[in-house]
């Protein structure tokens, strides 16, 4: 039977050695009369059975010492440890290592006097009590005062090295539950919000054909905008990069489609117009000021180009024959269909 028992939580081993190492450099504590299960040398020995020591090594000793840390406090095998010093009446040494407050100390073990970890000035009467307590000489004060400081320099480190505490206050628990069911209610709404202006957007199509303006430069994506509602068509949307132009095709299924080649990120308009008419049978035009790049590479046909600076009445013509051409193609597919 050891006098010192060391309770502590696994993950704070590295707190339980400085706290052994305290109590045998420092205070000169005989390292056979401290049992610390994590530790070599001082905990269960090879193949003994490491419940029943752990219960045999806690019946009867001088002092207890309670590293009371996040993860001991989350422990239930360390509040074991804890009942058995309250139930025996052991002679408890509370440790308690901040976050945790003195009132766990109260709570668990009654109105017991502790040390919190980081008051230096209590070194001294820890050093008396474990002396008084385990009824040994000990080290001399100029011993104890070099270990000491040695002490008080490691013990932010190895604060540091802590692992926090998986649980929350039940205050900033609910606070949470509270913000995600306020979010939850937010999501809801704008989902139906969504969803009604996705059927608005229905009902308009069937009223007036959808066009797409792929363009970096807002002033002219606004001035199309603002053409292209005359000419009778609802603007689903304004792509300022390529990857924008196909997502926005992907969803509006529009009709009409007028590029620039070159947009805001380097990207290209003729790249997003290869990809959409992929999956779309809209009209595109270019609207351009750089058409000789529509010689580099693939390009959807029929080609519809429009230079920049271009004139208002050519671009209404162009629209109206592109969006005629997209009519009568569909209406050749429709005749085409199996009837049935």
């Amino acid at each position: 039977m050891r006098d010192i028992f060391v309770s502590h939580a696994v993950a704070d081993r590295h707190l339980a050695e400085m706290v052994v190492d305290l109590l045998v450099d420092a205070i000169g504590v005989p390292p056979r009369s401290i049992f610390c299960s994590s530790l070599p040398g001082y905990g269960v020995p090879l193949t003994h059975d490491f419940n029943v020591d752990m219960r045999d090594q806690i019946q009867e000793p001088k002092l207890v010492i309670l590293l009371m840390t996040p993860s001991y406090m989350d422990s239930a095998f360390c509040l074991m440890e804890v009942g058995a010093t309250w139930v025996k009446s052991l002679t408890p040494l509370p440790i308690v290592v901040p976050p945790v407050a003195f009132s766990e100390v109260t709570r668990t073990l009654g109105l017991r006097q502790g040390w919190e970890i980081t008051n230096a000035e209590m070194l001294q009467a820890v050093r008396k009590t474990v002396l008084e307590v385990v009824s040994i000489e000990g080290h001399d004060n100029d011993h104890f005062d070099r270990k000491r400081r040695r002490w008080e320099k490691e013990l932010p480190e190895a604060l540091g090295r802590m692992p926090s505490s998986p649980k929350v206050e039940r205050g900033e628990f609910d606070r949470i539950e509270n913000e995600n069911r306020a979010r939850a209610s937010d999501i809801a709404k704008l989902t139906s919000v969504n969803r009604e202006l996705g059927r608005q957007l229905s009902a308009l199509q069937k009223l007036r054909p959808v066009a797409l303006v792929v363009e970096s430069e807002p002033r002219t994506a606004e001035d199309l905008s603002h053409f292209l509602d005359q000419q009778g068509f609802l603007v689903g949307g304004v792509a300022r990069t390529e990857q924008d132009a196909v997502d926005l095709a992907a969803r509006l299924k529009p009709d009409l489609i007028t590029a620039e080649i070159v947009l805001a990120d380097g990207s290209s308009g003729l790249g997003a117009a290869n990809r959409i008419v992929s999956f779309s049978d809209a009209s595109v035009i270019f609207i351009t000021a750089y058409p000789e790049k529509l010689l580099s590479g693939p390009k959807p046909e029929p080609t519809h180009l429009v230079v920049k600076p271009y004139d208002l009445q050519t671009l209404a013509t162009i629209v109206k024959q592109s969006y005629d051409r997209t009519l009568s193609e569909r209406a050749s597919r429709d005749r085409q269909k199996p009837q049935g």
